[in-house]
């Protein structure tokens, strides 16, 4: 049997947990912020106490703005605005806790993103016969799909988790192997990345190339079957096509990375170092939860 490696996709849960309290901010009695912390120690703890993991760690992206996508595409998340206070405020807590439960974390190195840095690490575990859990809400992980390498979807606004495969991946794009997506919104491009794609190509035509092609390149060779406004849109666009895929694709290794499987190892945390921060933060009902993980673990 494999052995389980659950990997947390840090920011976006953080800002979903942020943005869920945005109108009703939640703070201590001191007046921190602790809207940035909540779904995030929730989710920590309820994964560790029904999944039960005995590998984990979590990816934070890294301290610098310097990807190596930003340098190949200048308005590559531009549109984003800068990071909330509340949530660089939040970050240390965040790791702290994540220290008490002894639970390892690391920052993508500087000129990556914390997705390189899980793939890297996924891709890494797999080699070693490890089946790993990506628990994230980014959809440009069901790239990294395979037998052993699944998407893990936390429950959200009362949502049960889903966990993704190769099967789940298909059926929802249509496409006949996870790693086509990546051409996939090579072609339409992603707003919430400020990824270009193909102008004017929607995700109906998008898939039917897919579909047909199997690729961009395929595309690109192939244009020349199409007419009308789309032949006209990819030849005029072929380099932003290439440049889309490129941005997308999520680096599976990073140079200088090696996994370390005593690093990833879920140990017993310390229940008075729990207790401390849990207290200066208020979480009075996570504090429950957490002492249930605490005397179940050995």
């Amino acid at each position: 049997m494999n052995k389980k490696l659950f990997l947390i996709d840090a920011y976006p849960i953080i800002y979903q947990s942020f943005y869920a309290y945005k109108k009703n901010p939640l703070f201590t009695s001191k007046g921190l912020n602790t809207s940035p912390i909540v779904n995030f120690t929730y989710l920590l703890i309820n994964t560790l106490n029904n999944e039960k993991p005995s590998y984990m760690s979590t990816i934070f992206d890294s301290n610098k703005e310097t990807s190596f996508r930003k340098k190949e595409y200048y308005k590559y998340k531009a549109h984003r605005k800068k990071t909330p206070e509340a949530i660089s405020t939040a970050i240390p807590y965040i790791i702290k806790i994540l220290n008490t439960f002894k639970i390892s974390y690391f920052h993508a190195p500087n000129g990556y993103e914390a997705d390189d840095m899980i793939g890297t690490i996924a891709k890494q575990a797999e080699n070693k016969g490890y089946l790993i859990y990506i628990i994230t809400l980014d959809k440009d992980f069901f790239q990294l799909v395979t037998k052993n390498i699944k998407v893990y979807i936390p429950p959200f606004k009362g949502n049960q988790k889903k966990i993704l495969g190769i099967k789940e991946i298909k059926e929802k794009f249509g496409v006949d192997d996870p790693k086509q997506v990546i051409d996939l919104w090579g072609i339409m491009g992603d707003p919430s990345d400020n990824i270009p794609g193909f102008p004017g190509i929607g995700e109906k035509n998008a898939i039917k190339f897919i579909q047909k092609y199997g690729s961009i390149e395929k595309l690109l060779d192939s244009v020349h079957h199409l007419n009308g406004k789309i032949k006209k849109n990819i030849e005029n666009n072929k380099s932003l096509g290439i440049l889309s895929k490129k941005l997308i694709t999520i680096v599976t290794n990073i140079p200088l990375f090696y996994f370390h499987e005593e690093k990833f190892h879920v140990k017993k945390p310390n229940w008075n170092s729990i207790q401390k921060i849990f207290e200066e933060l208020e979480f009075i009902r996570l504090l429950k939860k957490a002492y249930q993980y605490y005397k179940n673990i050995k």
